[in-house]
């Protein structure tokens, strides 16, 4: 189909507001949407009028967030800023479009909590773990279209990235090689990150706090005893590592849709046990739910 809509009465406003099951569909044989249907913690997304239903995060998906979105907060220019699942604006003569990538990193910009992005992102993340194939390749088309010029595609299953750049063809790196960094991502000097570290927490936490901090840059986490030393470990790696597990926990709280309240946070943040950490974090990655997890903490 040419994209039009097709009804029966023409002189019919198609119903693309109320109650998704009276709906009209569009030419895909999707209910049809507005902006009005994208807002925080929204189950839906929307494609040029059509609504898509936002996938289900699993395990291996949580991970593949937690690590690109920490990667790139850790090591992107002070300029820059990183989102993740946030509605990027994607409108064009073909309807509107609200689409939300894993991970974006954008120039730095101040986006009200709930706002859309309208920019163009320096790199955008997308992770296939639950998601249709032609549900990613309709989003990616769409990002090229739109100029967006380089778009990591995470497939869990097969536990490649793929990099898609605007105008070229797109390269597959696996496990043993390395995937190269944009230039915004050279804070502290890494250039391109193992494939194995978006599928393995502990090898993705060597090339987040880890690098840093074995360049003696901990940029503002580290509270200046890095040349003393606690069992064996320098103490300045150790508050780092214990910094960033902690706020991976977190990460994974939100990316399985659960809404982590203040008292989870503040115990979560004042734990200073690496495998305390470690084990809650096992822990988030299983439960069905918050209260679930409230309850494991003991």
């Amino acid at each position: 189909m040419d994209g039009a809509l097709y009804v029966s009465d023409p002189e019919r406003e198609l119903i693309r507001t109320g109650p998704i099951e009276l709906r009209d569909v569009g030419p895909n044989g999707r209910k049809l949407g507005t902006p009005d249907d994208c807002y925080e913690d929204s189950p839906w997304e929307l494609h040029r009028g059509e609504l898509v239903e936002k996938p289900v995060s699993n395990d291996i998906h949580s991970l593949a967030i937690i690590f690109s979105g920490t990667l790139f907060r850790n090591h992107a220019r002070d300029d820059y800023s990183v989102m993740s699942d946030v509605y990027c604006v994607l409108d064009d003569e073909r309807g509107a479009s609200r689409r939300a990538p894993d991970t974006v990193l954008v120039k730095q910009v101040v986006n009200p909590k709930g706002d859309p992005y309208r920019g163009i992102p320096i790199l955008a993340v997308e992770i296939r773990a639950t998601q249709s194939k032609k549900n990613l390749d309709e989003k990616v088309v769409l990002y090229l279209e739109h100029d967006w010029p380089t778009v990591w595609l995470v497939h869990t299953e097969r536990r490649e990235v793929e990099v898609v750049k605007r105008g070229l063809a797109s390269v597959v790196y696996r496990i043993g090689t390395h995937v190269p960094l944009v230039p915004e991502l050279d804070k502290y000097g890494l250039t391109s990150v193992p494939v194995s570290a978006f599928f393995d927490h502990a090898e993705g936490l060597e090339y987040t706090a880890g690098w840093v901090h074995a360049h003696g840059r901990a940029s503002g986490f580290v509270d200046g005893r890095a040349s003393g030393f606690v069992d064996g470990h320098a103490s300045g790696v150790v508050d780092g590592r214990i910094h960033e597990r902690a706020g991976a926990l977190l990460d994974l709280l939100g990316a399985r849709g659960f809404v982590v309240t203040p008292h989870v946070r503040e115990r979560v943040l004042s734990c200073g046990d690496l495998d305390q950490l470690q084990r809650w974090f096992l822990l988030a990655a299983t439960v069905t739910n918050l209260d679930a997890f409230v309850a494991g903490l003991g």
